[in-house]
């Protein structure tokens, strides 16, 4: 797509220039705009009432849909998952009504500012951009798409990051294209409608207090990392942390209690305030924001840097904090760039802080079991199945009587990772047994629960040999999903299953999950899951198979393009696709690729 390739003068004009203040705000600003031309979005909003409320925060339905936060998962702090189902599935739905909006007005979008709004808005943006593509009538234009705003602080440059975007959008546009032109201010200030939105002013008053100041900065934050707000975390942690200096002792318990009352969201793992009890461990915690926001981008040096600087002024840092600095370099350096013998002095580093001591403090030992967790990993990462196994017992020992989030945060990941620690060595029914344990874990009795954890055991039952139970389990994943409405993954599961049936010789049934697929790439808008669904039919000559729609859809993808061009060469060649067709796993856990810019 170029950015003006078509008649612009009936457009719905709309300008973006919002801000990083919080996510979604440019998305929203979008919607407004076409429905003030007159779009209606169909049953976009009943459908997605959830996402819903989050990019028209005005609508207000009949019934409350449930918050989001209980039918689809965070991304994880202590893992470094920069993954979020919640931000994707409301990014989709934003894409989906861009489409559905200009397709029912007949007029084109044309969005001004894409350069200075919210970096979660311009992966929407992205996302839309695809989705017209196999949309008929829908059309997003990006006006003077090289125009951006000037960073806002050292820590968030986030230009690299709105190159990729607009490459993603098909526009061939690098950093040294981009013109700063665009004011710092937004272009038409927005009311803030959201609590993220609130915070972020008081953070930034320079009229305020110190102490008020830092205590939204906190809170902020927190929120921020939830709806991927890396670039706003960046501002507020850098400047919170040269108010520091002018914060007295005094001044703490006021100022950490303000934090809580601020945020009414249950306690974000390794995000609460509970064992900050000095300025150097507020100082920590918003060094590790600057971390975190680093690491997801992809920058793993300057993560590095960071979780390293938590410890370099130690005065009054709490053994927590430490520990977490020691926890947080050496995940970046194990799994970001794979130097383990570092990762293992780090751990190593970590355990000297929190040695078990008498009547240590519950967070104390849970940091152990932190540590313990990923010396298992590490142990893991050299094959050392015994050594990794032990460790992660460990760490299930250190949980003992412990049910704040962050520990039962732990607990799920240590059944898993002894459930594939299991599977690694060939154990699978041990494997299946460990994560059938796994049901009476907190929170268990969820749909999102059971969606993850039948897909598992239906790739454990394949793994042993029980093809019929797991039939049973992946049909229990399917059910949760289409409960859930997640599109995403009822796609990918249909998919496999559409595999699995065919190598089992069940052409009849595996013709019928690729056109299940099809259906459900289509409400995706994802042209090379599209492609994947039709080049299933042709592998197996369904009645619906197309080779040419095949490779015309394929043609089509922006966010797997390489794959795309694969497939459609194999399509054209009348080759074997097996190889090029998803097949089941073990673990239902995806990258959410479709709104994913990272190169």
């Amino acid at each position: 797509m170029a950015p003006l390739t078509m008649d612009t003068g009936a457009a719905v004009r709309v300008d973006i220039n919002t801000g990083p203040a919080s996510s979604y705000v440019g998305l929203r600003e979008c919607i407004a705009a076409l429905r003030a031309a007159g779009a209606s979005f169909g049953d976009l909003p009943n459908h997605h009432a959830s996402e819903w409320a989050e990019l028209a925060p005005d609508d207000t339905p009949q019934d409350s849909p449930p918050p989001l936060g209980e039918i689809a998962l965070a991304a994880s702090e202590r893992r470094l998952h920069r993954e979020s189902e919640q931000v994707y599935r409301i990014l989709s739905v934003a894409a989906a009504a861009l489409c559905a909006g200009t397709a029912e007005l007949g007029r084109p979008l044309l969005v001004s500012g894409a350069g200075g709004t919210d970096l979660s808005s311009l992966r929407g943006l992205m996302r839309a951009v695809e989705n017209c593509r196999v949309h008929p009538g829908a059309a997003v234009l990006l006006d003077r798409p090289e125009s951006v705003r000037a960073p806002l602080g050292p820590h968030a440059d986030y230009r690299a990051e709105r190159a990729r975007c607009l490459r993603r959008m098909d526009l061939p546009i690098t950093i040294d294209d981009f013109v700063l032109d665009l004011p710092s201010g937004v272009s038409a200030p927005v009311e803030p409608v959201s609590e993220e939105a609130r915070l972020y002013q008081r953070a930034r008053d320079e009229d305020s207090t110190a102490v008020d100041r830092v205590a939204a900065a906190l809170a902020y934050c927190r929120r921020a990392f939830f709806s991927a707000n890396w670039e706003g975390m960046a501002v507020v942690a850098t400047e919170a942390m040269g108010l520091l200096s002018g914060i007295s002792k005094p001044a703490l318990p006021g100022l950490l209690a303000k934090a809580e009352r601020d945020d009414s969201l249950v306690h974000a793992i390794e995000f609460e305030t509970t064992i900050l009890r000095s300025t150097a461990d507020i100082r920590g915690f918003l060094l590790k924001v600057i971390g975190i926001q680093a690491g997801f981008r992809g920058d793993q040096d300057a993560a590095v840097t960071a979780f390293r600087a938590i410890r370099e002024h130690g005065d009054g840092l709490s053994p927590e904090i430490r520990a977490q600095s020691h926890l947080y370099t050496a995940l970046t350096l194990s799994k970001r760039k794979h130097r383990l013998g570092e990762a293992v002095a780090e751990v190593e580093q970590g355990f000297d802080v929190v040695r078990e001591r008498p009547n240590e403090p519950d967070s104390v030992r849970r940091e152990r079991g932190w540590l313990h967790n990923l010396r298992g990993l590490t142990l893991f990462a050299e094959r050392r199945l015994g050594l990794a196994f032990e460790h992660e017992k460990q760490a299930l020992a250190c949980l003992a009587g412990l049910t704040d989030a962050s520990s039962a945060h732990l607990r799920i990941n240590l059944y898993s990772n002894i459930s594939v620690l299991q599977e690694k060595a060939g154990k699978y029914s041990s494997a299946l047994a460990t994560w059938d344990k796994f049901r009476q874990a907190t929170g268990s009795s969820t749909a999102g629960f059971a969606k993850h954890h039948s897909y598992r055991s239906a790739g454990l039952r394949l793994l042993v040999g029980d093809q019929q139970a797991a039939i049973e389990d992946f049909d229990t994943t399917l059910t949760n999903a289409a409960g859930l409405n997640d599109i995403f993954h009822q796609t990918e599961v249909r998919l496999e299953l559409g595999m699995l049936h065919a190598k089992a010789g069940d052409r009849e049934t595996a013709v019928a999950e690729y056109e299940l697929a099809e259906r459900a790439a289509r409400l995706l808008g994802d042209p090379y899951r599209i492609a994947l669904a039709q080049a299933g039919q042709v592998m197996l000559g369904g009645a619906g198979a197309d080779a040419g729609a095949t490779v015309a859809n394929a043609s089509l993808s922006l966010t797997r393009p390489v794959e795309a061009t694969a497939l459609a060469k194999a399509v054209s060649n009348s080759a074997d696709l097996t190889e090029l067709l998803p097949k089941p796993r073990t673990k239902l856990n995806r990258p959410f690729d479709l709104i994913n810019f990272q190169d």
